[in-house]
C-alpha cells in the first residue's frame, strides 16, 4: 500500500521549512510519512512522501504506476497543507519526475495532469486550467478513447471554462462534440445527464429560458429518485435553476416550490452554496468592483435574510447593487419541514469577474 511521498532537499526548497529524517529506503520513508500524517504533521509528512517517491525511482524493479501512486500520495498531502500558490509548481515537479521514466502521453501522467488543471482553476488561472484540461482530454482519448468517462469529464470542464470566460461559442462547440460521443448512452446515465445539464446552462446564459426549463425538468425526472449521489445532486441543481427561471419570470410561487423540492437531496460538498445567483445587469462595463459578504441564510426556506459587507473594492455603486441582488439568492433548505429552522452565516465573494 502506498501512502505518501517526499521531495529532495535541493529540489524541494519549494516547501522545506526544516530538515527531515533521511530514510534509506522508499518503504521506510513511506512508513514514516504515514506516522506523521496520523500526528497531523503535514509538512514533514509531505517531505517524506516525496522522498519515498524519489527513492523509489532508484529501485531496480521500477514501475511507472507505482511511482505515480507515490507522487499522488505526496500531492494529496500537499493539498491538505493548503498552499494553492505553490501547488502547480509541486505538480509540475511530479510530472517531470514521471517524465524521466515514461512518455509524456503515458496513462500514468493523467491523474497528475488532472490535479494540475484543478490547481490552476482554484487559482482563477482559467487560461492555464483550459490548457491543462485540454491535455487531460487528449490523454484520456489516446489511452482510453474519446468516449471514455475521463475524456468526457475533462471536456465538460472545458465547457465550464469557456462559459466562465464568457465564450459561449467555444462552450457550444465542446458540448456539440460531447453530445455526439454520448448519444448512445441511456437517458439516465450520469454522464448523459451531466451533458444535458450543461446544455441547459448554455441555454440559460443565452436567455432561452423555455428550452432550458424543458431540459432541467427532464433531468429532474431521471435523477430525483436515483440512488447515485452525483445524479441526485444534478436533480438538486436542476431544481435550483428552475427556481431561478421562475424568479426571472416573476413567479414566486413556482420559485418557492422548486426550492422546496431540493430539501432532502444531497447538499453541496464543502458547505452551503447558492442554488442560483441572480446578478444585476451591467452591460456597458461602467460599474465594476468586488466584495466579500456575510449572508445570514434561513435553513427553513433558503432565503437570505441579512447581508453584511466584510470588505469591498471598486465602485461603491457596484457593491450596493450586489448587496441588493444577493437578497434574491436562494439556498437549499435543510431544516425539518414545518420547523422555523435557524440562521446560518455563509461567506460569499462577488465581483465583475467572479464566477
Amino acid at each position: 500500500m502506498f501512502a505518501t511521498k517526499l521531495i529532495p532537499v535541493a529540489a524541494c526548497a519549494l516547501l522545506l521549512a526544516s530538515p527531515v529524517h533521511a530514510a534509506s529506503t522508499w518503504q521506510e520513508a513511506n512508513k514514516a510519512s504515514v506516522a506523521l500524517m496520523v500526528e497531523g504533521k503535514l509538512q514533514p509528512a509531505f517531505d517524506l512522501a516525496w522522498q519515498a517517491a524519489e527513492l523509489y525511482e532508484k529501485t531496480p524493479n521500477y514501475k511507472a504506476g507505482n511511482h505515480e501512486r507515490l507522487l499522488l500520495n505526496a500531492a494529496d498531502i500537499f493539498l491538505q497543507i493548503q498552499n494553492p500558490e505553490k501547488t502547480p509548481d509541486m505538480l509540475n515537479k511530479a510530472l517531470a519526475a514521471i517524465g524521466r521514466h515514461a512518455p509524456a502521453d503515458a496513462p500514468e501522467t493523467i491523474a497528475l495532469n488532472e490535479q494540475l488543471a484543478k490547481a490552476y482553476l482554484a487559482l482563477g488561472d482559467n487560461a492555464r486550467a483550459k490548457t491543462a484540461y485540454e491535455r487531460v482530454a487528449a490523454l484520456y482519448e489516446k489511452n482510453f478513447g474519446a468516449d471514455s468517462v475521463g475524456s468526457i469529464n475533462a471536456q465538460l470542464e472545458l465547457v465550464r471554462s469557456a462559459k466562465a470566460a464568457r465564450d459561449p461559442v467555444t462552450a457550444q462547440r465542446y458540448l456539440d462534440r460531447i453530445d455526439g460521443l454520448t448519444k448512445g448512452l441511456a437517458p439516465d446515465h450520469p454522464i448523459r445527464l451531466q451533458v444535458e445539464f450543461e446544455q441547459a446552462m448554455v441555454a440559460i446564459d443565452a436567455g432561452r429560458d423555455s428550452a432550458a426549463a424543458t431540459q432541467f425538468r427532464s433531468i429532474v425526472r431521471q435523477a430525483k429518485t436515483s440512488e447515485n449521489v452525483a445524479v441526485r445532486s444534478l436533480a438538486r441543481d436542476s431544481y435550483g435553476m428552475l427556481a431561478f427561471i421562475a424568479q426571472r419570470q416573476g413567479d414566486p410561487q413556482t420559485e418557492d416550490r422548486m426550492v422546496e423540492a431540493t430539501r432532502g437531496l444531497p447538499q453541496h460538498v464543502g458547505g452551503p452554496r447558492p442554488l442560483f445567483r441572480s446578478v444585476p445587469e451591467i452591460n456597458d462595463g461602467s460599474v465594476s468592483g468586488s466584495a466579500t459578504m456575510e449572508l445570514r441564510v434561513s435553513t427553513a426556506d433558503g432565503k437570505v435574510k441579512e447581508v453584511r459587507i466584510v470588505e469591498s473594492a471598486g465602485d461603491p455603486k457596484y457593491v450596493a447593487m450586489m448587496s441588493k441582488s444577493v437578497l434574491n439568492w436562494r439556498f437549499q433548505p435543510t431544516a425539518n419541514p414545518g420547523t422555523p429552522g435557524s440562521l446560518i452565516t455563509v461567506r460569499q465573494s462577488v465581483g465583475n469577474a467572479a464566477s
